[in-house]
Parts: structure tokens; C-alpha cells; sequence
């Protein structure tokens, strides 16, 4: 008998605590709904972050590719292969 009504108190317990957890999970979303309602565009754009560049010279400038050439190869070039 008291096994019975332990069990018949717990089932009542877990009954009551799920009815508590979607109370609880529908106040959240009637709460973010009403939430959504009150921001706007403005202050959504302007929670975004920029990405945090670390290093900026990825590509270099035109004149350092230039400087890094090789040109000694260009002399013993024969035109005459390239018509």
C-alpha cells in the first residue's frame, strides 16, 4: 500500500513539474514575441560586429610583386617560338 501511494505521489509530481515546464517555456515565447515587436532594424544592424581583420597586407602592392621579379630569364627569350 505505501509503495502504491509513493508511486501514485511521484507520477502526480512529474505531471505537475512537465505542466510547470511548458508554462514556463510558453511565458518565453509570448515574452520573445512581444520582445521582437519592440526592436527594429536600426538597432539590430547595429549589434552586429565587423570582422576582426589580423593581418591586412595579404596581398602586396604591385610595386613589391615588381621588385621580387626575376627578369634575368626574359633575356634568353625567342620571340619567334610565340608565332
Amino acid at each position: 500500500m505505501l509503495a502504491k501511494n509513493i508511486f501514485g505521489f511521484l507520477i502526480l509530481l512529474f505531471n505537475a513539474m512537465g505542466l510547470g515546464y511548458f508554462i514556463y517555456l510558453g511565458s518565453l515565447s509570448l515574452l520573445n514575441r512581444s520582445h521582437k515587436e519592440n526592436t527594429t532594424d536600426d538597432v539590430l544592424v547595429k549589434k552586429k560586429k565587423r570582422p576582426y581583420i589580423i593581418n591586412d597586407d595579404i596581398i602586396p602592392d604591385e610595386d613589391d610583386l615588381l621588385k621580387d621579379m626575376d627578369l634575368s630569364d626574359l633575356d634568353n627569350l625567342n620571340l619567334d617560338d610565340f608565332e
